[in-house]
């Protein structure tokens, strides 16, 4: 009978269970991989789709605030359009701490025009514009002038006439009888895309008074898509549901100007093949689609806008990412299981002097709970091939995983220092009273306990001011809670206006009641203030 040496017997069966292992856990990859992809591919998308909806939904919050604010306002107020010069500081007021808020507008039906305008693209440079000033529907610019709102006339802004009955933010809220969206267009001279709301101002009798508008700059919604850190190849892109483009993280611009005339880019005839591909299906929520030779996962999420308005954003992520992510971790998982396999299969041929001890190192530093003891393994560890790839392979994946505990240890840094900020907001909120903006009881009081505390310390004087509105409750019972709630807006505005910033102290205690608190301060300056704050009440 034929004889084999001891070792090819006990190496032989471990090569053949080497191979069958290699062979399975390659069909089992082959047949996973793509559903992992997808899953991780799905995963991330989910992460950009919802940073993109909560950017949009908070950044297009104001214009309808501050549109149905006016709207409500002027419906109980409608002496206002007699006199659009009364109405000059509120707009201003309102749109300064939204700088992406471009206009805030009424016109009258008698053709009287009056906006708070602010440039798209140079933050920051405000002014007003009026159309009655010195002549009827003569369109001018104005400075902002704090006592008489209306101020000078800027010599460089152009003059021309204008009829807003003619334009179509006008002539779209008349026709619809409600709030209704302006066209998305880009904005004449400047490069970035605008949208606007508009809504009609009816009298007790049914008539028409005027329309009163707001309109946003796009561009930072652009600015945003384009901030996005996506990995190599992936898209995203804010679309309305017909195709066209609001905003996309590729550098191209979203309207075509020929001669003058603009066209906005529709996802169907972008330059981009991945966008045109996505423009055919605008329905779906899902799929795989192909451009370029070029396979993406692309979802496509809506995001629900006030008034019936539906907007998209869509994110495309090539296939080939996470798959080819996935495929390196398993062929080097493959490649470490055949290494270990084939140590095994070689215990029975080698001299246990050769595999006892560089194993038993090995084991070791595996079993060491370090990751230094791994990285510090000799090089070569033995004479034998096997034992020191083995050993090349633990101490790679051991610095590898020292970059990864380290970048772990960065992120959950940096998410501390985030929950700690959402904390400390959390409860700066719990402190304001969220009509006026102003400390609420609360707030109020730790205020005032820092202000006695530091009196007690230094001696330094401060003065406490009571104040509430005069027939408050017959307003809310004649006008409505809404109108209330206005003139407690207003009122706060004004106090918070005559107040040193970040020093004196302004609170609703409650109801129609507010406080005052001025540190180190001379009597005589206070009662100055309340003076002032009085004569603008009357006025």
């Amino acid at each position: 009978m034929k004889t084999i040496h001891l070792r090819w017997l006990i190496i032989a069966p471990f090569v053949v269970l080497a191979l069958l292992a290699g062979i399975f856990m390659v069909l089992l990859s082959s047949s996973t991989i793509n559903e992992l992809a997808y899953l991780v591919g799905k995963q991330y998308i989910q992460e950009v789709e919802n940073r993109t909806h909560d950017r949009v939904k908070n950044f297009m919050a104001p214009l309808n605030s501050t549109l149905q604010i006016n709207a409500n306002a002027f419906q109980h107020h409608p002496e206002w359009m007699k006199d659009l010069s009364s109405v000059a500081g509120r707009f201003y007021e309102q749109a300064q701490p939204y700088k992406q808020m471009t206009f805030i507008s009424v016109a009258t039906a008698k053709g009287n025009y009056l906006a708070s305008s602010q440039d798209p693209i140079a933050k920051g440079k405000h002014n007003l514009a009026a159309n009655f000033v010195h002549q009827p529907l003569v369109m001018e610019g104005f400075e902002f002038d704090p006592v008489t709102y209306i101020g000078n006339k800027i010599t460089s802004d152009p003059t021309f006439p204008y009829d807003p009955r003619t334009r179509p933010f006008y002539r779209d809220a008349e026709r619809a009888g409600t709030v209704v969206w302006s066209d998305i267009a880009p904005y004449y001279g400047h490069p970035t895309l605008g949208v606007g709301l508009s809504a009609p101002i009816y009298d007790q009798h049914g008539d028409l008074l005027g329309v009163t508008a707001t309109s946003i700059a796009l561009v930072e919604l652009d600015d945003f898509l384009k901030s996005l850190t996506l990995v190599k190849g992936a898209y995203v892109f804010l679309a309305e549901t017909n195709g066209n483009l609001i905003a996309s993280s590729e550098p191209e611009t979203l309207y075509d100007n020929k001669q003058g005339f603009f066209t906005r880019l529709n996802l169907k005839t972008h330059p981009n093949p991945a966008f045109q591909q996505a423009g055919q299906y605008l329905a779906s929520r899902s799929q795989t689609l192909t451009a370029n030779g070029e396979t993406y996962l692309y979802f496509l999420r809506p995001i629900e806008l006030a008034h019936n308005k539906t907007w998209i954003v869509g994110t495309l992520i090539p296939n080939e990412h996470h798959k080819n992510m996935l495929m390196g971790y398993a062929k080097y998982l493959l490649f470490i299981t055949f290494i270990l396999l084939c140590i095994i299969g070689l215990l029975g041929s080698i001299i246990a002097h050769y595999i006892g001890k560089p194993i038993k190192q090995l084991n070791d530093a595996a079993n060491g709970n370090s990751l230094e003891r791994i990285k510090s393994l000799p090089h070569p560890l033995s004479r034998i091939d096997e034992i020191n790839s083995l050993s090349h392979g633990l101490t790679t994946m051991a610095t590898d995983l020292s970059d990864v505990m380290h970048n772990l240890e960065q992120k959950v840094m940096d998410r501390t220092a985030l929950l700690q900020g959402e904390n400390e907001s959390l409860t700066m909120t719990s402190m304001m009273d969220e009509l006026t903006q102003l400390y609420n009881r609360r707030g109020m009081n730790l205020a005032i306990d820092d202000i006695i505390k530091k009196h007690h310390r230094s001696g330094l004087p401060f003065v406490f001011v009571i104040c509430d509105i005069d027939h408050f409750k017959s307003i809310n019972d004649q006008l409505g809670h809404t109108t209330g709630d206005a003139i407690l807006t207003k009122t706060a505005h004004l106090l918070k206006a005559h107040s040193r910033s970040n020093i004196d102290i302004v609170a609703r205690y409650g109801g129609d009641e507010f406080i005052m608190v001025f540190p180190d301060i001379d009597l005589s300056y206070v009662l100055k203030k309340l003076n002032t704050i009085l004569f603008k009440c009357r006025t």
